[in-house]
């Protein structure tokens, strides 16, 4: 796995303030067909058009590479919510469209990686793997996301918080398996 650190990591002044404390993290699926290393261009054309507001997450992460836009420690724009936008950090899993460039079966690379990182960064935290510190973006916004995950973990059934639930508990599952190992 490359890692790959902004500027932001380098002295470049932050976008936002600190976070007060992180309570877990949130996997998101950015049913896109592009690559980790294809977010470095893309948001620096979004801070050069002045349209971060538009939305990023702090980790960009696919099999191979982990862009680290932004430092966990600050405030994201990942869920169009204030409240998890200041507590939890945003991993995007890519190339996760629908029907896109990768099988589910190579997707399932891309989640495996997502579910590292998110077991590496719970750890440094001090945080459990469990319902309350993994959390989906639709818990907290109108979205389909993470609609990959939800297409072939869920058998894109109905938005329930039965079937929530029944998606957490595979990433937990997942995420709990690394954790042992960090």
């Amino acid at each position: 796995m490359e890692y790959i650190y902004s500027d932001y990591f380098n002295g470049k002044p932050q976008i936002t303030d600190k976070k007060q404390q992180i309570f877990g993290i949130v996997l998101h699926d950015d049913a896109e067909n592009m690559a980790a290393k294809d977010y470095i261009a893309w948001l620096e054309e979004r801070e050069q058009q002045g349209c971060l507001e538009k939305g990023w997450a702090s980790i960009y992460v696919d099999k191979d590479t982990c862009y680290w836009f932004h430092p966990i420690e600050y405030v994201e724009w990942h869920c169009g919510n204030r409240f998890a936008n200041e507590h939890y950090v945003g991993i995007e899993r890519c190339q996760s469209k629908i029907d896109g460039v990768l099988s589910d079966a190579q997707f399932k690379e891309n989640e495996e990686a997502s579910f590292a990182l998110a077991a590496q960064i719970l750890k440094e935290q001090q945080l459990p793997v469990n319902r309350d510190t993994i959390r989906l973006h639709r818990e907290f916004f109108d979205t389909a996301c993470p609609a990959r995950a939800w297409q072939m973990h869920v058998n894109d059934d109905e938005d329930t918080l039965v079937n929530r639930a029944r998606l957490k508990d595979y990433f937990i599952s997942r995420i709990q398996s690394y954790y042992e190992h960090v």
